[in-house]
C-alpha cells in the first residue's frame, strides 16, 4: 500500500509540471549544403556552401576544420585563406548561407585521387550544427609520372610602377608572369592594398573578381603570363590621387616570389576643369550687360556651396553661394545636389532671368557638376531689415537678431508670407513655400534670432525651423 502512495504522488508532480514553465529556445540551424562533393585536380574552383534554415536573426560566426589524405596548399588552395587548417566564416543579419572557394592544384603527376573532410565546428551562440561534415574527392587526371619541377619558379610583376586615369574605363591591364614555363598547373594569390574609404566594387573592380582583399591567378602548364584587368571608377568627384599595392602574398609548390613582387597603381584624379572660374559676383554683374532673356552659348563655370534645396520653389530650384555672392539656380530637370556640397557647374546654354525680383540661371543642364567638398558650413551675414529691404544681400545666406512676427496668433502657419518686424515700423516679409517640410508649422511667438536665404522679392526663406533661436 505503501509502494502505491508513492507512486501515485510521483505521478502527480509530473504531471503538474506545465509546459509553460519550459522556455524554448529557438536556434538558426547551419549545415553544408552537399555533404558529398568532388574536384578533378584540373577544374578551375569547387564552390562550397554553408546554408543556414531560416534567415539569420543575428551576426554569427563558425569554423571549418579541414583534414583529409588532401594537403593545403600542396594539392588545393582556399579562398579566404586557413588558419592552421581552419576557415573561419562570419553570417551578417539576414544571411541565407556563406560560400568559399576550393582551388585545385594540378600537378601533372599521378600521385592518386586523393580527399578533404570538411567539419562544422564552433559555432556562437544561437546557431546549432546538423550535418557537420562534408566529404570531397579530388580525382587525378595524370596517367603515369611527368618530370618534377626541381627548382622553384619565380614569379613577377611585370612592372613595379602603374598609372591610370579614373575616366580610362577600357581599364589598365597589370601583368604577371612566371620566369620560365611550368610542366604543371601553377596557382598565385595576388593582395591588394588600399587606401582609406576606398571600396572594391564602388571605386574599382577587377577580373578576376577580388575576393577578401586576394585576387587568384591561374597558370596552365606551358603559360608564363597571366592578366588582372583593373577597371577604376569614374565618380565625377574631385578627390585625391589613389594608390593601391598589388603584393604578389601566395604561390604554389614549384614557384616562388621574384624580386618584382610588388606593383604600385596610381589612380589619377581627373575631374579638373581648366577653363576660367568666374565668380557669382561677375554672373550676377554680367546681368546688366543684357536685356530681358540671355543665355551662355559657350561654357561658363561657377563654383559655390549649396545652401537650400527645400524652401524654394520647386525641387528643380537651389541657392549657390560663394564668397562674393550668391544666387538663384533652376535645373532643366530635378535637382540631383544637397546643401553643403561644394560644387562647379557649367553654365553653357543656360538662360539669365529676373525671377520674383531676383537674379536667377533657369534651365542649368549640368545638373551633377563637378563635387569639389562635401559637409560645407556656410557662415551668415548678419544685417539689419533695412538691408533685407534694400536687397544687398539677395541670394546668400544672412541673419536677423531680435525679430519678431507681429501677426503671430497661435493660429497662422509658415506657408505663404508673413511680416518681420524688428520693432520699428520697418518691415521685412519671410516666405515659405508649401513644399518645405515645415511649412504647416506654426508661427512662433516672441523675439527670436532668425537665418535664412535672402531670396526671391528681397524676402527671407529660412530653410528649416532650426533656423530659429530664441
Amino acid at each position: 500500500m505503501k509502494v502505491n502512495i508513492l507512486l501515485i504522488m510521483t505521478l502527480l508532480l509530473v504531471l503538474g509540471c506545465s509546459d509553460d514553465n519550459l522556455e524554448t529556445v529557438v536556434q538558426t540551424t547551419v549545415k553544408f549544403e552537399s555533404s558529398t562533393l568532388n574536384l578533378n585536380e584540373a577544374d578551375d574552383a569547387l564552390i562550397v556552401t554553408v546554408v543556414l534554415d531560416e534567415p539569420a536573426k543575428k551576426e554569427g560566426n563558425l569554423e571549418v576544420a579541414f583534414s583529409g589524405s588532401a594537403s593545403n596548399p600542396d594539392h588545393y588552395i582556399v579562398l579566404p585563406e586557413l588558419e592552421n587548417g581552419v576557415l573561419k566564416l562570419s553570417f551578417e543579419k539576414g544571411d541565407n548561407e556563406v560560400k568559399f572557394l576550393i582551388l585545385p592544384v594540378n600537378d601533372d603527376v599521378n600521385t592518386g585521387s586523393k580527399s578533404i573532410t570538411l567539419t562544422l565546428q564552433n559555432p556562437t551562440d544561437g546557431f546549432v550544427l546538423a550535418d557537420k561534415t562534408a566529404n570531397i574527392s579530388i580525382t587525378d587526371n595524370d596517367e603515369g609520372e611527368s618530370p618534377v619541377e626541381t627548382e622553384s619558379i619565380a614569379v613577377n610583376f611585370k612592372v613595379r610602377n602603374a598609372t591610370i586615369s579614373e575616366s580610362e574605363v577600357d581599364g589598365y591591364e597589370i601583368e604577371v608572369i612566371l620566369e620560365r614555363t611550368s610542366a604543371i598547373q601553377q596557382v598565385v594569390e595576388i593582395a591588394v592594398g588600399l587606401p582609406n574609404d576606398y571600396e572594391y566594387g564602388i571605386d574599382f573592380h577587377t577580373d578576376p573578381e577580388m575576393f577578401d582583399f586576394l585576387i587568384p591567378l591561374v597558370f596552365e602548364a606551358g603559360e608564363t603570363s597571366e592578366m588582372i584587368k583593373f577597371y577604376p571608377a569614374n565618380n565625377n568627384v574631385v578627390e585625391a590621387n589613389a594608390e593601391l599595392i598589388f603584393t604578389i602574398s601566395n604561390w604554389s609548390e614549384g614557384l616562388k616570389q621574384g624580386s618584382e613582387f610588388d606593383l604600385l597603381l596610381t589612380v589619377e584624379e581627373d575631374d579638373v576643369i581648366n577653363s576660367e572660374i568666374h565668380t557669382i559676383a561677375e554672373l550676377k554683374a554680367y546681368f546688366s550687360t543684357h536685356e530681358g532673356v540671355w543665355y551662355f552659348s559657350t561654357d561658363y563655370f561657377i563654383e559655390g556651396v549649396v545652401t537650400s534645396i527645400d524652401n524654394v520653389p520647386t525641387n528643380k530650384f537651389i541657392y549657390i553661394q560663394d564668397q562674393t555672392g550668391g544666387i538663384l539656380i533652376s535645373f532643366i530637370l530635378d535637382n540631383l545636389l544637397s546643401v553643403g556640397q561644394k560644387v562647379r557647374l557649367n553654365l553653357k546654354n543656360a538662360t539669365g532671368h529676373e525671377v520674383n525680383g531676383q537674379k536667377a540661371m533657369l534651365e542649368v543642364e549640368d545638373r551633377l557638376g563637378t563635387i569639389l567638398a562635401e559637409n560645407i558650413a556656410v557662415q551668415p551675414i548678419e544685417i539689419t531689415i533695412d538691408d533685407l529691404i534694400k536687397g544687398t544681400y539677395a541670394g546668400q545666406m544672412v541673419r536677423l537678431k531680435n525679430v519678431s512676427f507681429p501677426h503671430a496668433d497661435g493660429v497662422k502657419k509658415w506657408e505663404g508670407s508673413h511680416p518681420l518686424s524688428d520693432g520699428t515700423n520697418k518691415q521685412g516679409i519671410v516666405t515659405t513655400f508649401n513644399r518645405a517640410g515645415f511649412s504647416q508649422e506654426t508661427l512662433p511667438k516672441g523675439n527670436f534670432e532668425i537665418t535664412g536665404i535672402a531670396g526671391s522679392w528681397n524676402h527671407l526663406h529660412i530653410t528649416g525651423l532650426y533656423d530659429l533661436k530664441f
